[in-house]
């Protein structure tokens, strides 16, 4: 029994010992474990410590203003004036006092920023941009006089390189490229032929053939410089409508009675129902706006009261016309969203003739909307017969009429050196371009382009009479 009780003791201790140092097997093992997870964490830790510093430093540099030779206000700062004023329309003084405030947020220290030196940045960059060479290659011309209130009458010339053109969406401003650009009293068709000549032998351009709307100067300019001529659509649409309802007696009765009806409501209790103001010069070519005040008027027919009833009566009596216009202003939307997207092609014109019998098939059209295809038809076919060789015809030059539209948006009515932001309208401006341009063009050199290329303004002549009178 001793013997078996101590046989017994052995193994407990043996066991014992045996799971003593398994004990320490493991801690060990998971020691090192430990060990090697620290390692790499630790080694994770100096990663991310290391790609922080990075990111400071990178940051520090992002954030350091950069300087432009010569100039006391950073580079950003100048962008944003040009930015601001070119692209976004803001005005001088807007600019100016955006920028003070500006630099007030981020503890900038500048000295007062005056709007002349905004305006400086701007006719530099301009000036800029008009001197860029154009690459070699094929381009569409599209041209157009702007005439303005006094003696100053503003050429612009686009060009599109038709290589980098998208034909599916209409042109937008980083599309076109601008030629050139001048003021005068006025152009002569060999004015506007020398400024062509001028640049396509300066940059070695073919030009196919050139947009522009009935001016005789601009289309005996491109005959002169042995460009093929394209009627811009939006004209030929608005000669058109012109031409069926200028001499309309039905329609210039409607037009009549619409505006002593207007003069009559606009200070009336009627004032809700008071039929839009149109433009004298282009009365004609505002059937969109009337056919829809007139449909309103229909459609809401019983919700009039009898006072105003007996007022609209007219309208009741020309169903017909104000269907003959609602079908002209469908026919118009049509032949844009088709022409002046893709242009004069295989596919638009099957596309237009297609739309042109499902609409036909579903109205049953009067006769001013049967002239109106009709004479877009031959329209189409002229333009055809012009470059019969072409596989896509551009024929809008929309974009031309909206660089007017943007440039006349800045406020005063006159034309002056201010056409060189128009140079500054297409394409986007970075800050490596606008150090370039406030590096390599200096005021001497927009003074004497304005000298070669603009004339005394309408407001420069007032100011010249009050001078002397004084």
């Amino acid at each position: 029994m001793i013997l078996l009780s101590l046989n017994r003791q052995d193994t407990k201790m043996r066991t014992q010992t045996k799971h003593t140092k398994k004990s320490w097997k493991e801690k060990a093992m998971e020691r090192g474990d430990e060990v090697r997870r620290l390692k790499q964490e630790l080694k994770r830790q100096k990663n991310r410590a290391m790609k922080w510093r990075e990111n400071y430093y990178s940051f520090k540099r992002a954030s350091k203003l950069a300087k432009v030779e010569n100039y006391n206000y950073p580079l950003e700062l100048i962008w944003m004036g040009i930015l601001m004023h070119i692209n976004f329309n803001v005005s001088l003084r807007g600019v100016s006092q955006s920028l003070m405030k500006l630099g007030q947020l981020y503890k900038l220290k500048f000295e007062n920023l005056s709007h002349m030196t905004i305006r400086n940045w701007c006719l530099k960059f301009g000036l800029f941009r008009l001197s860029q060479e154009l690459s070699n290659g094929k381009y569409v011309l599209i041209s157009d006089e702007s005439v303005e209130i006094g003696r100053e009458r503003l050429l612009l010339l686009y060009v599109i390189p038709i290589e980098n053109y998208s034909p599916i969406v209409p042109l937008r401003m980083e599309d076109v490229k601008i030629l050139d650009l001048g003021v005068q009293t006025a152009w002569s068709a060999d004015d506007i032929a020398i400024k062509i000549k001028a640049k396509r032998e300066k940059y070695g351009l073919e030009i196919i053939y050139g947009i522009s709307d009935n001016c005789s100067k601009l289309k005996k300019a491109m005959k002169n410089c042995n460009i093929k001529w394209i009627a811009d659509c939006t004209h030929e649409i608005a000669n058109v409508s012109k031409g069926l309802y200028k001499k309309d007696e039905a329609s210039n009765r409607f037009i009549t009675k619409m505006n002593l009806l207007r003069r009559k409501w606009i200070l009336s209790k009627h004032f809700l129902l008071v039929p839009p103001e149109l433009r004298s010069k282009n009365r004609f070519n505002q059937m969109f706006v009337i056919h829809k005040w007139a449909e309103r008027m229909l459609n809401d027919w019983d919700d009039i009261g009898q006072e105003a009833k007996k007022e609209l009566g007219f309208v009741q009596q020309n169903k017909e016309l104000i269907k003959s216009m609602r079908q002209c202003y469908d026919l118009i939307d049509l032949f844009c969203l088709i022409f002046k997207g893709k242009g004069i092609q295989e596919n638009s014109l099957k596309e237009w003739d297609e739309k042109i019998a499902t609409y036909i098939s579903r109205e049953s059209l009067n006769a001013k909307p049967m002239q109106f295809v009709e004479k877009m038809n031959n329209y189409l076919v002229k333009q055809q017969l012009v470059l019969p060789q072409t596989m896509q015809i551009f024929c809008c030059s929309d974009i031309i009429e909206s660089t007017f539209g943007k440039y006349k948006n800045k406020g005063v009515k006159i034309i002056t050196d201010d056409i060189l932001k128009i140079a500054g309208y297409s394409s986007q401006t970075t800050m490596e371009e606008v150090e370039r341009a406030m590096q390599q063009i200096k005021m001497a050199q927009v003074e004497e382009w304005k000298k070669e290329n603009t004339t005394i303004s309408k407001l420069a002549l007032l100011k010249r009479n009050k001078k002397c009178a004084a």
